[in-house]
């Protein structure tokens, strides 16, 4: 990926939001009229950081004023989301580039939606945590060691694979395990397993409480910067509803300078949907949010894979 266009991209999110917000007010989807019923939208989600549109969108009342009713449905990782998606319980899906990647070779293109998060050192919102008295002082520490991930074959273990290798570590000297965010620290503090991913603000209210190390941001150790999460939906699904869809994108585009100035009613939507206090909100780091992510990091996504194996 180009640092310089990323980079620059990301420096100016805000200012192209609001030029392209001003210039093409006259073909947002405006809101439902008074006395119309919202239409219901049901979104696949992980209660996290990288999800803070939608929560900025639902509890600052964009949504509602484009005319959406929205439920938030909690699940495990981008492949079941996507999943879901597939089965029609849900009608947009967030989820991880490399999720998507392995969905669109199996299952066909999905139709890209507004909203997504960029990471790098600056913008960065997860660690690969130890315990402190565990003796792993770096990722060589790991050889021989059970890391959890939130699911295989996906972004998060993806990240891990390339970071730990990269340091001379072969995949073939740790053992992924599966276990939900959720549940990581408790599993890593009961000595199940050696390591955890956590994500933010997990990651923050984690690390408040002594006994544990972050080795690092294994995307940031992995990749440097990239594209990690978007929204998306079936193709047949956005053509039979399409005013629902540009709904939801102008949502998100109003949401999105909103999400990055994390100020005090970002923080407090974010508590509302993750149920972390905000005062280690406050604290935790976060991603970049974009109001569209490229086609290019999709391309990017498919080589990080190719080389790592995943696409075996």
């Amino acid at each position: 990926m180009n640092r310089n266009r990323l980079v620059a991209y990301i420096a100016g999110g805000g200012v192209t939001v609001l030029l392209v917000g001003l210039l093409m007010w006259g073909l947002t989807p405006r809101p439902s009229s008074p006395g119309s019923q919202p239409t219901k939208l049901k979104i696949g989600i992980i209660p996290i950081t990288d999800c803070s549109q939608l929560y900025v969108a639902k509890h600052t009342g964009v949504f509602a004023r484009h005319g959406l009713d929205v439920e938030f449905v909690p699940m495990a990782g981008g492949a079941a989301i996507l999943q879901g998606l597939s089965s029609g319980s849900i009608d947009v899906a967030f989820s991880n580039l490399a999720s998507v990647v392995f969905y669109e070779k199996n299952a066909g293109a999905l139709q890209r939606l507004n909203g997504g998060t960029a990471m790098s050192a600056k913008y960065s919102e997860a660690g690969l945590v130890v315990r402190a008295d565990s003796g792993i002082g770096d990722l060589l520490g790991l050889r021989g060691k059970t890391i959890a991930v939130n699911s295989l074959r996906n972004i998060v273990d993806l990240a891990v694979v390339r970071a730990l290798r990269m340091r001379g570590v072969p995949a073939t000297e740790f053992r992924l395990v599966e276990l939900p965010f959720k549940d990581m620290e408790a599993a890593l503090r009961g000595d199940r397993i050696d390591a955890a991913t956590l994500p933010e603000p997990i990651l923050t209210r984690a690390m408040s409480a002594e006994g544990l190390k972050n080795l690092g941001d294994h995307f940031v150790l992995a990749f440097g910067e990239m594209y990690s999460t978007g929204y998306f939906t079936l193709p047949n699904r956005f053509a039979a509803t399409k005013d629902t869809f540009e709904r939801f994108n102008a949502s998100i585009r109003e949401a999105t300078p909103i999400a990055n100035a994390y100020s005090g009613e970002v923080l407090q939507a974010i508590s509302k949907e993750t149920k972390i206090a905000e005062s280690d909100l406050q604290r935790a780091g976060r991603p970049q949010f974009v109001e569209s992510v490229p086609d290019t990091a999709l391309e990017q996504m498919r080589t990080w894979l190719r080389e790592e194996g995943f696409d075996r």
